[in-house]
């Protein structure tokens, strides 16, 4: 049956974590289980209210029609239940020890339950200075490409004033990936997108695709990761250090969903514009500056400079505005999702 007036689902299972957390620290110290009785009592009139409650759900169920929020709320409330089920007093029945499973919940997001926000973006240019990128038969190098696609997207987002947007590189110098990340960690950013642009000499088209942090068994993606880790100054010491953060749970789900975003639009845009675009889709490769960063990260091969037509046109201003432009609609389709206006309005975006 219909809720008909629905609950805060996210409030209620975050005040569950917090309190299974506290519960637990007490356990440790050796003070036992915080448990609180409540006693009640229940008057004629109390006991009335659930059945005149009920009668209005029943005279009402045949014509209401839930609102997209509602919706929402509910398939909502149906994830959260499927991986976390409190019992009455509103801790799991596994003890309070149960909230580790429920973060570690691969469908669980995280970063929404506790009201996590983006207030500064960083924008990586892939190379710069000494390194090159990949380069074209027309001489087009991919850090110049990448930098000027990075400062329209800048540009773009700047004017929304709701975010502090920060670039790894403005202008030709070279950036070594392990300062990229310290950029990122100084800024106290909280999304971190990387710019590069494709080369596939066997296979000349235009291809499309956003990368985040993970393990890959295919050769191409382990090579192409070699060659972008190749201005790397981490150590073996530091590398051990930072690999440990590859369990990292809701960095693992945020940079899924952010790059799934990009790669969305991106390829749907591209794909009207040029009609020539392939969706390589969304994929994991051990990248190190995606890794080195705390938040959500994400590395995007926005273009392929081995599709001589697609060069020409990476020569254009307007083309290059386009891309900062599929770009930012990726960004903010990832802000917005579950805010209903903008799920309702994204229909209509280009």
């Amino acid at each position: 049956m219909k809720r008909f007036f629905p609950w805060n689902k996210e409030q209620r299972v975050r005040k569950d974590i917090l309190r299974g957390v506290y519960e637990e620290n007490l356990r440790i110290v050796g003070k036992g289980p915080a448990v609180i009785y409540k006693t009640r009592f229940y008057s004629a009139k109390r006991l009335m209210l659930p059945f005149l409650i009920s009668l209005m759900i029943l005279m009402f169920q045949e014509s209401f029609v839930p609102t997209p929020m509602q919706q929402r709320s509910q398939i909502t409330a149906n994830t959260f239940q499927k991986a976390y089920q409190p019992s009455a007093g509103g801790v799991s029945e596994e003890g309070p020890s149960n909230y580790k499973s429920f973060i570690s919940s691969p469908g669980m997001p995280i970063s929404r339950i506790f009201g996590l926000g983006v207030r500064t973006i960083m924008i990586d240019p892939g190379h710069g200075g000494n390194d090159t990128g990949t380069k074209g038969e027309m001489g087009t190098k991919e850090k110049d490409i990448a930098l000027d696609i990075a400062k329209r997207l800048r540009d773009r987002l700047k004017k929304y004033g709701n975010y502090n947007i920060v670039l790894t590189r403005d202008s030709d110098v070279t950036v070594p990936l392990n300062r990229r990340v310290e950029m990122a960690k100084a800024s106290k950013a909280d999304l971190f997108l990387s710019i590069h642009l494709n080369y596939l000499p066997s296979r000349p088209i235009n291809i499309i695709e956003t990368y985040y942090f993970g393990p890959s068994s295919d050769p191409k993606i382990l090579k192409l990761a070699e060659q972008e880790n190749a201005e790397s100054s981490y150590g073996n010491s530091d590398f051990r250090e930072i690999i440990g953060k590859i369990g990292d749970t809701m960095k693992l789900q945020e940079s899924k969903e952010f790059a799934a975003s990009i790669q969305k639009k991106l390829f749907m845009n591209m794909r009207k514009e040029t009609g020539t675009a392939y969706n390589f889709g969304v994929k994991r490769a051990p990248f190190v500056v995606l890794l080195g960063v705390d938040v959500p990260s994400v590395l995007a091969e926005v273009s392929c400079l081995s599709s001589k037509e697609e060069e020409v046109q990476l020569n254009t201003e307007s083309h290059r505005e386009n891309i900062a432009r599929y770009l930012e609609l990726g960004i903010l389709e990832y802000l917005n999702k579950g805010d209903v206006t903008h799920e309702a309005r994204r229909h209509t975006e280009k």
